[in-house]
């Protein structure tokens, strides 16, 4: 496969990036570093551009010893332009494109930079968020799975670029926890239950959840499947809002990468509520491969 790696030069980014070689399987890809040497205005000296030229290519040298220090083989390359979208329009000829994810930006909080954030957004390849994970001997990746074919698919993107066989993998489900009538509803308010009403409703809401478990653990089951047989495999359910359940259990399982698919909705909900690939890709503690069709 061919990936593109973003290098800015900054110390973030380089450890982000370094973070990202530990975990893809170098000896499989074709691996190209792509510095941007941004664009001087229209009249300006040429002398000035030239230097920001220059500056790109000694960055993007110094990356490429880095990551061969990892192990990674890339040629490097500089552009001259808006690193947003140079980087947006090189990565339609790519498999996949890992940038920093917080670059330039504070590092003590996970977020994402700008860049890395309208590369997420625009992006017509798979995008890898590079950020430093847990850093172990065995690579831990958590695969949120809704059963939908998007989340399915990406369970064949990991499996090309990364060694599953070295790895622990936790496939998840998330149980969506219905949306009730709000308890500002007067008429709700003002309806008196009787004990029969409430058995009746707990014992629906026991039914409903029972049925929904079991159709997650059938998805769980079809999503280890697609899995090569040699992945250590463990499966969870949780019961919740989906991007919670996900960034709570990222923070507490120790993983060096998520797996999500990115639908690329653009309908005023996901504009105002943000979706649940988006939530994951802001506030997650390790990478994040963003994955598309």
């Amino acid at each position: 496969m061919r990936i593109l790696m973003a290098a800015d030069g900054s110390k973030h980014g380089t450890t982000d990036l370094l973070a990202a070689c530990r975990i893809l399987s170098s000896g499989r890809h074709h691996f190209e570093l792509l510095t941007v040497a941004p664009k001087t205005p229209e009249g300006k000296n040429k002398t000035v551009q030239d230097r920001l030229n220059r500056r790109a290519h000694r960055i993007a040298e110094a990356m490429q010893r880095r990551v061969a220090s990892e192990g990674v083989n890339a040629k490097a390359t500089v552009h001259t332009g808006s690193p947003t979208q140079v980087l947006i329009h090189c990565a339609q000829g790519y498999d996949a494109v890992v940038v920093g994810a917080t670059s330039h930006g504070d590092a003590t909080y996970p977020g994402l930079g700008p860049v890395a954030s309208r590369l997420a957004e625009h992006s017509t390849s798979s995008v890898l968020l590079a950020r430093e994970g847990a850093g172990e001997a065995t690579i831990r990746i958590l695969a949120p799975i809704d059963g939908s074919d998007a989340s399915m698919d990406g369970l064949g993107k990991l499996a090309e670029l990364f060694d599953l066989s070295a790895s622990d993998v936790t496939l998840m489900h998330v149980v969506e926890t219905p949306w009730l009538r709000s308890v500002d509803d007067q008429d709700w308010i003002d309806q008196e239950a009787s004990e029969e009403d409430e058995e009746s409703e707990l014992a629906w809401q026991a039914d409903l959840d029972r049925e929904f478990t079991q159709e997650g653990e059938g998805i769980l089951d079809r999503a280890r499947n697609r899995l090569p047989l040699r992945t250590s495999v463990t499966t969870i359910i949780k019961h919740g809002m989906p991007a919670d359940e996900i960034l709570s259990e990222a923070n507490s399982g120790n993983y060096d990468l998520i797996v999500v698919a990115a639908t690329g909705e653009r309908d005023l909900k996901h504009r105002m509520l943000g979706s649940v690939s988006s939530r994951v890709a802001w506030n997650a503690p390790c990478s994040v491969l963003l994955v598309r069709g």
